[in-house]
């Protein structure tokens, strides 16, 4: 990977991660309002911090932050699966998300060794 395919790589994991970030803040905001939805309430705002959070790290090129992204985005996923079921959309909405968090990992990787 040379350095322009690793900071492409960055780009989309942190594209990634404000989606997922702007996503749960919806949700949360439209469950704090009364709608019921799949458990979200006022906690998820940390969930929302902390995604925003490892974005912005993300797009500083940090290692630490899109190894932790990856690996919070799959334990959240296997914990939101295992308590309200398995969906086809669920399914290939994590698998999309996954992919570009795992780039960022191959990203960040790439771009220190490069520079």
């Amino acid at each position: 990977m040379d350095i322009e395919k690793a900071e492409k790589a960055i780009r989309s994991a942190y594209i990634a991660g404000i989606i997922s970030g702007v996503i749960t803040l919806i949700v949360t905001l439209a469950a704090i309002g009364g709608v019921s939805i799949m458990g979200f309430d006022i906690w998820n705002f940390l969930d929302v911090f902390f995604i925003f959070g490892l974005t912005y790290g993300i797009y500083k090129k940090s290692r630490a932050c899109a190894i932790t992204m990856f690996v919070y985005f799959i334990g959240s996923k296997l914990l939101f699966f295992s308590e309200l079921g398995l969906s086809a959309g669920g399914l290939f909405g994590a698998i999309l998300f996954g992919y570009f968090f795992l780039q960022g990992i191959r990203g960040t990787l790439a771009y220190h060794s490069l520079k």
